[in-house]
């Protein structure tokens, strides 16, 4: 009886240890961070995955640059030869020790300034592209603003250098490392390590200044920064198996404690979620009974091991639905207006696929049909019309004959 007794407080011991694990499976969010604000996104989806005051203006400090690289990127001037003013080789703060009158192309000045965190590559580099640090503020302020949406972040300066109306949000600054990492010279760029800088008075090797490139599986960096108002502000994009993640802290009395919410959030990330892909070619039933094939892959976050449909819904969205049926995506596939080529380019109707262009094949047969129908009718115009003037000269020719039997 004694050994019973015992064999059920076992049993009830490990229910209790297990169920507060399984209960908080779903609410294990890192609470503790130290940052002021924080978020993760997947990088892929753009999802917000945890977040903590994410749109709270704070200053950003350095990783200001990372719109300064993306505006240089898109320039095209890459390959550019830059004359480095006097204004560009006096900006205080980290350099890369420029100076002036040295040359040296854009691409190597984007370089310092993501890797070494050149302030005066900075200024270089918006005196090249757009005159003045004025100017190339603006453009990076209409680039925030109209390329991506955003309307809590606005520079006067392109290394972060502090003013009180130069500010951004950790989510704003998500959504721009976002589209950086779309460009594979960003990504190549604030993923190295270490590279060997030859410069007219300084020849070094600089490494990242961005630690979790060495410590973090998967890193792939990105920028960190610091002023006495800002504190230590950090941006970091990781990927492991197919997923991508990016997350933005600011305001932290050290780096290393900003590392440590960033590697907190990151394993949080990793090992709740995963990005999902339905496959172009994938064939979806809409309620009317239509069958769609995607034309592109379709890309979602969802928690890992956790199950997922897809259906089409009577609005004819491609909607992802988890195991309780709650929707965690949507994809508009049919729109509502007339004008939806664009849009109708994403999806196509099984069994169209005869030729390599199923949408033109149509067009092309109607298209004909309407030139044989024009010509018909064309034809026949012309038949009546000639008929008309048979009639009208054989009627002359009757009158004239007529009129020549009455005079004789």
């Amino acid at each position: 009886m004694k050994r019973v007794s015992i064999l059920c407080v076992s049993l009830l011991l490990s229910f209790v240890w297990v169920l507060p694990q399984n209960a908080n499976a779903e609410i294990d969010e890192p609470t503790d961070l130290l940052s002021e604000t924080s978020i993760l996104i997947d990088a892929t989806t753009g999802d917000v995955l945890a977040e903590e005051h994410p749109d709270k203006r704070m200053y950003p400090a350095s990783i200001t640059k990372i719109v300064t690289a993306i505006l240089a990127i898109e320039s095209g001037k890459m390959d550019e030869e830059v004359t480095i003013s006097e204004n560009a080789a006096s900006t205080p703060g980290t350099q890369v020790y420029l100076v002036e009158g040295e040359k040296m192309t854009l691409r190597q000045l984007v370089q310092g300034l993501m890797i070494n965190s050149g302030n005066d590559a900075a200024v270089a580099i918006a005196e090249h592209l757009s005159g003045s640090t004025e100017a190339f503020s603006e453009d990076m302020n209409t680039f925030v603003e109209e390329e991506l949406g955003l309307s809590n972040t606005h520079f006067v300066n392109p290394n972060g250098l502090h003013d009180e109306n130069h500010y951004s949000t950790a989510s704003d600054m998500a959504k721009i490392t976002q589209y950086a990492l779309q460009l594979d010279e960003f990504k190549g760029i604030v993923s190295t390590k270490e590279m060997e800088w030859k410069g007219a008075e300084w020849e070094t090797t600089l490494y990242n200044h961005h630690k979790l490139l060495w410590r973090y599986e998967g890193a792939i960096g990105v920028k960190n920064g610091y002023t006495s108002k800002s504190k230590h502000t950090l941006v970091t994009a990781a990927s492991r198996n197919g997923t991508s993640l990016i997350v933005v802290t600011m305001k932290n009395d050290s780096s290393e404690q900003a590392y440590q919410d960033t590697v907190e959030l990151l394993d949080y990330g990793f090992e709740h979620f995963q990005t999902e892909k339905i496959k172009k070619g994938t064939i979806i039933s809409s309620p009317d009974g239509e069958e769609i094939k995607l034309n592109e892959d379709k890309m979602f976050t969802h928690k890992i091991g956790e199950g997922f449909e897809t259906l089409i819904n009577d609005k004819g969205n491609l909607v992802i639905k988890n195991e309780a049926d709650e929707e965690i995506a949507t994809f508009p596939l049919v729109p509502k207006t007339e004008k939806n080529s664009e849009v109708k380019a994403a999806i196509g109707k099984v069994g169209a696929e005869e030729s390599q262009n199923p949408s033109f094949l149509p067009v092309l047969l109607k298209g004909s049909l309407w030139i044989l129908l024009l010509l018909f009718v064309w034809n026949f115009i012309r038949k009546i019309k000639r008929r008309k003037k048979k009639r009208l000269r054989k009627k002359r020719m009757m009158a004239e004959i007529n009129r020549r039997r009455g005079s004789i």
